[in-house]
């Protein structure tokens, strides 16, 4: 699951507002029952296709054969359940659409999203809550008890979202370039080196230097054009930066970001290489924040507030008024960053764009990302075929990219990426799309495309694209319309992209016709790749700041309850409390293809193994003399699993981080995440920035 980089579970230790919070709002509807079908309906924001998709077909096809085995059960209130993957992700749409419709019919008593979705429900009083006895015996672990607190609304502590799988961040590291970077610095920059510090960075040096590493002089020479023009220049610079080699380097963001803009330094000339990725930006800045202020968010930047009711509780205009505390503390957080990004040497990600694209390419040395995004960070093949416009550094993935054919039976078209085909339909079709076909959202957007394409299909690539003509670029949108990255074109090949724009149902982000010449293609060898061997993993930095509190990011999916009536609102209870409680004697995933099987475990530990999840359950972190293969934690879970242990077995120095669960709390991440890919890009174009554009950037989204 890509993506996402969201904190999905509220954790932080939240005193009660004193106020509670009006019963109504502009936004809010009244309570309603649903409709009582006898079946239960799960809504997943993740993706049909990833291990996440198939953990759920999975835990779900297991609960409906034990209850069928058990028919007996239904006298005590068990109903079946069935799923459905939402087309546009943790995006909550949908969720407000169906609540402000009172949606009796087709709507949820799950759904597996974020917290701030538990707010968004508490607008129309919908929440489900499980009594505190219920939650109790769920025998969820003491780092994970806390998830309700925080929610935006929720002033009582009722227990709306029960953690479903937990996922942290972690540093991906091109052990090839850290290496060649830290040996360069300490031996021609003359940078101090601490060895006996230094276990992992000694690592990477002589990984970097052995003979038998073939990638050496692919590197060099790949990042000989990056290079600075006279060393005793930049051995100047790096020498002002009062810096030190070790392996603390990675322990918080203020030396790493250090580390990066060195490295920088030595290499200036190609901005398209950055040294450190950021997949999440408001995730660093939410850890930072938390690691500051010891967990306590009345010192944060976005504070309770009972006056501020319509925003679930919370204050979020302060932060960005001059003078205040919540301003000064955001805006001494975001520099340690900005720093990083007025060079050059931090790049900022989200959007659906990540940094082991680049990691992976040997265009970037260190990424920080979600410990869900691992096999994301290494490549296992020896090549691999990029797609790219005009130049390497604007690769566009495959799965973008749909060759056109003419359409059969029912359909207008077909569409293919890679191996898979599909169909696209009519608007006016009384064909079900589907998961994965599509239909035209309009009789006009069918004919603009076909009638484009119709004479010569080879002609033309549909990409997942929209197109600014102003700009003559590619961009990449989301389904909000923001843009989060731009393909520029040459001056030449105006005209040859057509801009459709929203074409599909139910899929709001933009499509544009481009001239399949305009896509080019290359093949790279193992040398130009970062394979498993070349990569290394070590725990993201958990503070801003030395002497701060080690705060360890948690995210992943919740099960956020929904009411729906009196029968089906005990069924889920009763399917919540056989997640966590029932254990079997054995699970398949992925049955059609190559089936995993899990025996003697509960439901919650099989979804989170299989999903490479931490899973939240007091059973998982019971293992016995320290064992954990059993548990078959890749090695980013490995890193984000010890973390978590830590923030129990030693409290005063670990303590998790998150966002504040309210209806604005997605709103200022796509900000912060937009105004940052802003800055990187006006910085890859050789225009100043300052952190008063920065600021004003996240003003300017957020409102």
């Amino acid at each position: 699951m890509k993506k996402t980089n969201k904190v999905l579970l509220s954790l932080a230790s939240v005193s009660i507002l004193a106020t509670p919070l009006l019963a109504a709002s502009c936004n809010r509807t009244a309570k309603f029952d649903q409709i009582d079908d006898g079946i239960l309906k799960i809504a997943a924001g993740f993706s049909e296709k990833n291990v996440q998709g198939e953990a759920l077909k999975g835990v779900v096809s297991a609960y409906n054969d034990w209850l069928n085995k058990n028919p007996d059960k239904a006298n005590e209130g068990y109903l079946p359940v069935k799923y459905e993957f939402l087309p546009n992700g943790y995006q909550t749409g949908p969720l407000t659409t169906k609540l402000a419709a009172k949606e009796r019919k087709t709507f949820w008593n799950i759904l597996l999203n974020y917290p701030t979705s538990a707010s968004i429900i508490a607008q129309n009083s919908m929440n489900l809550a499980l009594s505190d006895e219920e939650f109790e015996a769920l025998g969820i672990a003491d780092a994970f008890k806390d998830s309700n607190k925080a929610i935006g609304g929720n002033t009582k502590n009722e227990k709306w979202v029960v953690p479903l799988g937990v996922s942290s961040e972690i540093s991906s590291i091109n052990k090839v370039l850290v290496g060649k970077f830290a040996s360069e610095l300490k031996d021609k920059m003359g940078v101090k080196y601490e060895e006996s510090k230094s276990s992992k960075l000694k690592s990477y040096i002589e990984y970097y230097n052995s003979k038998s590493n073939g990638k050496k002089s692919y590197v060099d020479k790949f990042w000989k054009s990056a290079k600075a023009n006279i060393d005793e220049n930049v051995k100047t610079e790096i020498s002002k930066m009062n810096l030190d080699l070790s392996d603390e380097i990675f322990n918080s963001y203020e030396k790493l970001v250090k580390f990066a803009i060195a490295a920088r330094k030595m290499y200036p000339k190609d901005l398209s290489k950055p040294i450190l990725g950021i997949d999440s930006l408001a995730t660093a800045i939410n850890v930072m924040t938390a690691a500051k202020t010891k967990g306590d968010l009345t010192k944060g930047f976005i504070t309770p507030s009972p006056e501020h009711v319509i925003d679930g509780g919370y204050d979020y205009s302060s932060f960005l008024k001059d003078g205040t505390s919540q301003n000064k503390i955001f805006k001494d957080l975001l520099e340690i960053i900005f720093e990083g990004i007025k060079t050059g040497a931090v790049w900022v990600g989200g959007g659906g764009a990540y940094g082991s694209n680049l990691l992976t390419k040997h265009n970037m040395a260190i990424n920080i990302g979600s410990t869900a995004g691992y096999s994301h960070t290494y490549i296992d093949s020896d090549h691999v075929t990029i797609n790219y416009v005009n130049e390497e550094k604007n690769t566009i993935d495959s799965r973008d990219i749909f060759t056109l054919s003419e359409g059969k039976e029912k359909s207008l078209l077909k569409f293919t990426s890679g191996k898979y085909t599909n169909d696209i339909y009519a608007s006016n079709s009384t064909n079900d799309p589907g998961k994965h076909n599509k239909k035209f959202v309009s009789k006009d957007k069918a004919d603009e495309l076909i009638n484009k394409v119709k004479s010569n299909y080879a002609k033309y690539k549909l990409v997942r694209l929209g197109y600014d003509k102003n700009t003559n670029q590619l961009v990449l949108s989301k389904s909000n319309g923001k843009i989060d990255k731009g393909y520029k074109l040459k001056d030449e090949d105006k005209g040859k992209v057509v801009h459709l724009g929203v074409i599909f149902s139910g899929d709001q982000i933009e499509y544009s016709l481009v001239e399949s010449t305009l896509i080019k293609e290359k093949k790279l060898d193992s040398n130009a790749l970062l394979n498993k061997v070349d990569a290394d993993w070590v725990s993201a930095p958990l503070k801003g700041k030395s002497e701060d509190k080690n705060s360890v990011f948690v995210q992943g999916p919740s099960m956020v309850l929904i009411h729906a009536n009196e029968r089906e609102n005990k069924a889920t209870k009763l399917f919540v409390n056989w997640m966590f409680k029932n254990k079997l004697n054995s699970i398949e995933f992925n049955k059609t293809k190559k089936a995993v099987k899990f025996d003697n475990i509960v439901p919650i530990d099989a979804f989170n193994q299989y999903s490479s999840y931490i899973s939240p359950s007091k059973s998982y972190f019971e293992t016995k003399n320290g064992d954990i293969s059993k548990l078959k934690l890749n090695d980013a879970s490995k890193i984000a699993f010890e973390n978590l242990k830590k923030i129990s077995s030693d409290s005063s120095n670990y303590q998790t981080a998150d966002d504040v669960a309210s209806v604005k709390s997605d709103k200022l991440r796509d900000a912060i995440g937009s105004a940052g890919r802003k800055m990187v890009n006006e910085v890859a174009s050789s225009k100043p920035v300052d952190l008063k554009d920065f600021l004003a950037q996240i003003d300017k989204l957020f409102k």
